[in-house]
């Protein structure tokens, strides 16, 4: 590994599709699609992390257009970035809405992972990534949120989801091969950790 390639960990296999956890950003990552969550508002003040780098990548847009109430970030609403600009990475970006932060629960990401898969499945994405965004919203008390196993239960469920339409003949089959989980480099090691066990409790059920 050398001083540009981000810290990568894998998760597990699953329909087709390798999940793994990547120490980058939602501006960063360098797949078709990239998800990032946004709150309706931060409990700090201000964006932070990589939400704050993604905003900035894209001229202050984000903020401009929450700002503006043309995007609130409400429960799951959606904003699609189908044309960025070169300093973002991915080929598109989708920014999911995750309402008020201090009412946050284990399944709204749920529901945000479920939304992302389905998302990059429609756009035909080979690879996406997922940032929940949490602790660049402030929200710091994540232990009760169980984050790992409800993110990649949202994630699972999903992909059954669409191959169960794909083998009633009802859609085409998912094109996407790659999901990550992105990750914060001094977390990464840990994060890694927990993604894989909760991967191997919810491979047995």
């Amino acid at each position: 590994m050398t001083a540009t390639t981000p810290i990568r960990l894998p998760i597990g296999t699953a329909d087709g599709v390798v999940f793994d956890v990547v120490a980058w950003g939602p501006s960063h990552a360098d797949v078709d699609f990239s998800v990032a969550c946004m709150f309706e508002h931060e409990m700090n003040g201000g964006m932070a992390g990589g939400l704050l780098a993604l905003d900035q990548a894209l001229g202050g847009q984000l903020a401009r257009l929450r700002s503006a109430g043309a995007f609130r970030a409400q429960p799951l609403e959606t904003l699609l970035i189908t044309s960025p600009p070169p300093a973002v990475v991915p080929r598109a970006v989708l920014v999911i809405g995750m309402g008020d932060p201090a009412l946050l629960d284990g399944e709204m990401l749920r529901r945000a992972c479920r939304v992302a898969l389905r998302e990059a499945v429609r756009h035909g994405a080979v690879s996406m990534a997922f940032a929940p965004s949490v602790l660049d919203a402030g929200h710091t008390d994540n232990a009760p949120l169980d984050m790992q196993n409800v993110m990649l239960d949202g994630m699972l469920g999903a992909l059954r989801a669409e191959h169960m339409l794909a083998d009633a003949g009802l859609a085409p089959p998912p094109s996407l091969r790659h999901c990550t989980f992105d990750v914060g480099a001094p977390r990464a090691q840990a994060a890694g950790r927990a993604f894989a066990q909760a991967f191997a409790r919810l491979a047995r059920t």
